[in-house]
């Protein structure tokens, strides 16, 4: 063991590693104000009702950081074939803005160098392209690892005080529709949201060749990556501004058998989301590509956690066309573009996602032979 982590392999992966996580954790706690004001969620997990214990997420990156340390060490020292990404792209990003490419004069037959009345073009740093996937895969990380922690905080933190907020409800007899909207619905759906964010996040800090999860590439185009944050924060208020949210993760409707239809629909259309992360894995992650699942939902559309959450949140809507209706056909007609122009959004996703698999040739045509349909079977 001595012997492995003296070797220079093994300090370039590791301290590199390690210099750029701590770089990371203090852009987003000390110089961001986005990531400053965002990365506030705390779980609280109460114990016989006289205890309780408050996790901030701050603690708990803290807790990662230390746990990346310990773990980095065996991790680097029995794997020494391996290159860190934070070693690639720091030693690829140095050499190729120190190397400039220039086009070799022309010669005459004596050897002089040809006069030329043209400029000569303007010098091209050298990046390779293993330099410009590992820097990708990097930045990958740092955006949305922290995200995908805080919202998994605040889900099991949410999911929790649902939890018992329903416990006590069933204590005092409340049952029904009052059952349903003051707790029950909201702990069945930050429950989904938790399995779902729990799995991204341990998805974009975890890659390990025994698990069969590490990053082959990451989405090499412009346009795959702007429609990706643009679901996101910071990124989803632009969006936002130009077609203004509709939806509501819980609707209420006056007619008790429709609210409840249509709220436990969305249930399952969210059971459905969270159950295609669960086919994924530890493959979880937006823009890369880390082999082909074809398990789970991925057995009967390919995009199945795009379908699921965009047709949630068409249910989630309804009672906004509604008041829209009444307000006229164009109120109405803008809030359908809205919401239509929010699922383009998920539509242009999954189609720059196919293209960046297909690029790789790692078996995605031949799952697109074996399952045809994009969104919904036997329909797109």
């Amino acid at each position: 063991m001595l012997a492995r982590i003296t070797t220079t392999r093994f300090a370039k992966n590791y301290f590199s590693t390690l210099a750029l996580m701590l770089s990371g954790w203090y852009i987003c706690f000390y110089l961001s104000p986005f990531h400053q004001g965002i990365l506030r969620a705390f779980a609280t997990i109460q114990f016989f009702q006289t205890v309780s214990i408050h996790i901030p997420v701050y603690n708990l990156f803290i807790a990662v950081l230390i746990a990346y340390a310990i773990i980095l060490v065996p991790y680097y020292a029995f794997q020494p074939y391996v290159h860190a990404k934070a070693w690639t792209a720091l030693r690829g990003l140095y050499l190729g803005l120190g190397r400039w490419h220039r086009p070799t004069p022309t010669l005459t037959r004596k050897g002089r160098r040809r006069k030329s009345s043209r400029k000569q073009p303007v010098a091209k740093a050298l990046i390779s392209h293993t330099t410009r996937q590992a820097a990708l895969a990097l930045l990958l990380k740092f955006f949305f690892a922290p995200l995908m922690i805080n919202w998994c905080l605040a889900h099991i933190g949410d999911m929790l005080h649902n939890v018992e907020l329903v416990r006590s409800d069933v204590q005092q007899g409340v049952t029904g529709r009052g059952l349903f909207d003051h707790a029950l619905f909201m702990a069945a759906f930050q429950l989904i949201l938790f399995v779902d964010t729990l799995l991204f996040t341990l998805g974009y800090i975890i890659e390990m060749p025994r698990w069969k999860n590490r990053i082959i590439s990451v989405e090499p185009s412009l346009l795959g990556w702007l429609v990706c944050l643009a679901c996101y924060p910071p990124f989803n208020a632009l969006t936002g501004r130009a077609f203004a949210w509709q939806s509501a993760d819980f609707p209420h409707f006056a007619n008790d058998t429709i609210h409840l239809l249509a709220n436990c629909s969305i249930l399952l259309l969210m059971g459905i989301y969270s159950w295609a992360s669960i086919a994924l894995g530890l493959k979880a992650s937006n823009l890369t590509n880390r082999g082909i699942v074809c398990s789970g939902p991925y057995a009967f559309v390919r995009h199945p956690a795009y379908t699921a959450k965009n047709l949630a949140w068409w249910i989630g809507a309804l009672p906004t066309f509604y008041m829209a209706f009444g307000q006229g056909v164009q109120a109405l007609g803008l809030a359908v573009l809205c919401t239509a122009a929010w699922s383009l959004i998920y539509a242009a996703r999954a189609i720059t996602e196919e293209h960046h698999l297909l690029r790789a040739n790692n078996g995605y045509k031949e799952y697109m032979l074996a399952v045809r349909w994009r969104f919904i079977p036997g329909v797109i």
